[in-house]
C-alpha cells in the first residue's frame, strides 16, 4: 500500500444510506434492480450482491480494499490503546505494529507482515491511524509512581467527603475559601520558546545564565473569587538586603535563610501576612486548603492560630495536588511560563549579564503581575471541584492509573504472603509493553491488563483522614 496514494477510480461512490435504500426499495417496495440502481445511485452489481446475502450486514464491507482486520476488531484495537493510555501505559508506533502482528497470527488472519521484524508495516499504521481520526500520537508528560497510586477514588472520596461535611456545617463563600501552595523559583529559565533558525541545523542553543541556576521559593495564595494574597518570597541567604527586594510585586513579604526551602519558621510568618490580609472572624470564617508539607501540617504554632484565628485547614491527600489543588491545576505552569520568557527578554536585552538572586525579584514581579487573574483562580477551583463543589468532577478514567497499583488484601486486612507483590505483579502484566504486549485475543473484546484490588492511602493531616483502606 503506497502511503498518499490516491485513488483516481469511481470504485464505492454510493453511500451507505443509499445501498440500504436500494435493497430496501427492492424487497419491499416492488422495484426493479435496475429501477432501484439508478435511482439510488448503486451499482447494479453490488446491488445484486447484497440481495443475494440479505442477512449479510451492510457495515462488514465499509473498511477500504486490502484492509487485515474487520471494523469491529479494529474498533476493540481502537478501545484497547486507548485504556492503555487512561493507565499512563500508553503504546508507541512500534507497540502498535508489534500488537497488530501478533493479533493476526494469533487469530489466524491472512496478512504480509514481516515475519523476520514480527512488526506490521508502516504503510498498515499510516492507514490504521487515517481510520481512527481521533488518535493521535503525543508526547505524554512523565507521571510518578506515587502520583498515579496516590490519586485514586478512596483517597479522592475521603478528601470531598471532609469538605461536604465542613461545608454542610459552615457556610463558605468563594472569597473566603483559598489555596496556598509553594514553587520554585530558579535564576535559569526553565522553559525555553522556539526561536527561527536554519532548517537542517543539527544543535539550535540558546543562552542561559548557569548550567544549573540558584532555587529561591515563592509562596503563592489565591481564592476562589480571584483574590490574591501578596507573594511570599524566600530566599538561600542569610542576611536580607534592599537589592533582594527590588522590584517585587506590592506589599510582598520577604524571608532568608540556608537552602532559600520554606520551613517551620517562615510557614508561620506567611501566615501572620495572611491573617492581616484575610482578617477572618467567627461570623466570617475562612478555609484554608494545602498540601502535605512538614513546613504546614506539622506545624503547631500554625495549627494553632489557625484554630484561634477561625481559620479551617484541610490537607490534601498525598501525591493528589496535581489534580487537587487549584494553584497546580491553574497557576503554576503559566507563571513559570511567564517568569521563562521574562528571563529570556532580560538575557538579549542586557548581553553578557547573568541572572542572580538580585535580579530575581523584579524578574519574578514581571512574570507573576502577567499571570494573575481572577479567572485563572476561578477556573482552578472550578476544575478541582472545590467551588463550587462537585464531588463527581473526576471520573473512572481519571482514577484508571491507581489500578494498575492496586494490592490485594487477606480476610484479616493485611497483604497476603502467598500473592505476588505488586511490583512483580505489574511486571507479569506489562512485561509486553516493550515487545508489542504479547498476547490479545481479538475473538473476544480486547481485555483489560489491569486488575482491580485494594490499597491504603494516608494522610498528612489527621485531623482530615487518618486512614482510608478501599474496600
Amino acid at each position: 500500500m503506497v502511503r498518499c496514494y490516491k485513488s483516481v477510480g469511481k470504485k464505492k461512490q454510493w453511500s451507505l444510506t443509499n445501498l440500504r435504500a436500494a435493497v430496501n426499495a427492492v424487497n419491499q417496495q416492488g422495484f426493479s434492480k435496475n429501477r432501484a440502481a439508478i435511482e439510488y445511485g448503486v451499482p447494479r452489481q453490488t446491488l445484486n450482491r447484497y440481495l443475494r446475502c440479505p442477512e449479510h450486514d451492510v457495515r462488514e464491507n465499509t473498511m477500504p480494499t486490502g484492509t487485515v482486520f474487520s471494523r469491529q476488531q479494529e474498533e476493540d484495537l481502537m478501545q484497547y490503546l486507548l485504556d492503555m493510555d487512561k493507565r499512563l501505559y500508553g503504546l508507541s508506533l512500534r507497540d502498535l505494529r508489534s500488537v497488530a502482528y501478533q493479533l493476526a497470527e494469533k487469530n489466524h488472519i491472512k496478512h504480509r507482515f514481516s515475519r523476520k521484524t514480527q512488526l506490521a508495516g508502516y504503510d498498515w499504521a499510516c492507514g490504521f491511524r487515517k481510520r481512527h481520526p481521533q488518535l493521535a500520537l503525543r508526547s505524554p508528560e512523565p507521571t510518578s509512581v506515587a502520583r498515579a497510586q496516590g490519586f485514586n477514588k478512596v483517597a479522592v472520596n475521603g478528601f470531598f467527603d471532609i469538605l461536604e461535611d465542613i461545608f454542610d456545617n459552615t457556610r463558605f463563600p468563594p472569597s473566603r475559601i483559598y489555596n496556598v501552595d509553594e514553587t520554585s523559583i530558579l535564576t535559569v529559565q526553565t522553559k525555553t520558546s522556539k526561536v527561527i533558525s536554519l532548517k537542517g541545523k543539527r544543535q539550535v542553543g540558546c543562552i542561559a545564565s548557569a548550567d544549573r541556576g540558584v532555587l529561591s521559593t515563592a509562596c503563592i495564595c489565591m481564592s476562589a473569587a480571584g483574590h490574591f494574597i501578596p507573594p511570599m518570597l524566600i530566599f538561600p541567604r542569610v542576611r536580607l538586603t534592599g537589592r533582594l527586594k527590588k522590584g517585587a510585586p506590592p506589599e510582598t513579604l520577604f524571608s532568608c535563610n540556608t537552602t532559600g526551602w520554606m520551613t517551620i519558621d517562615d510557614f508561620s510568618a506567611w501566615f501572620d501576612h495572611f491573617l492581616a490580609h484575610t482578617r477572618p472572624t467567627a461570623e466570617s470564617p475562612v478555609l484554608l486548603l494545602l498540601d502535605g508539607h512538614a513546613s504546614h501540617t506539622k506545624n503547631l504554632e500554625f495549627l494553632d492560630k489557625a484554630k484561634r484565628s477561625h481559620v479551617t485547614v484541610v490537607s490534601m491527600p498525598p501525591h493528589c495536588s496535581h489534580r487537587l489543588q487549584p494553584l497546580d491545576v491553574s497557576f503554576m505552569g503559566p507563571l513559570k511560563t511567564n517568569l521563562s520568557q521574562v528571563i529570556e527578554k532580560y538575557l538579549k536585552m542586557n548581553p553578557g549579564k547573568v541572572i542572580t538572586l538580585n535580579e530575581i525579584s523584579a524578574l519574578f514581579g514581571k512574570a507573576y503581575l502577567r499571570s494573575t487573574s481572577a479567572s485563572v483562580a476561578v477556573n482552578g477551583f472550578n476544575k478541582t471541584g472545590i467551588a463550587p463543589f462537585n464531588r463527581a468532577v473526576f471520573t473512572d478514567d481519571d482514577f484508571a492509573p491507581a489500578d494498575v497499583s492496586d494490592i490485594p488484601l487477606t480476610s484479616n486486612g493485611g497483604s497476603s504472603s502467598n500473592e505476588t507483590t505488586t511490583e512483580d505483579k505489574n511486571r507479569q502484566q506489562f512485561q509486553g509493553v516493550n515487545d508489542g504486549l504479547a498476547t490479545i485475543d481479538l475473538t473476544k473484546t480486547l481485555p483489560n491488563t489491569v486488575e482491580g484490588s485494594q490499597c491504603d492511602v494516608h494522610s498528612d493531616d489527621e485531623d482530615a483522614i487518618s486512614r482510608i483502606r478501599r474496600r
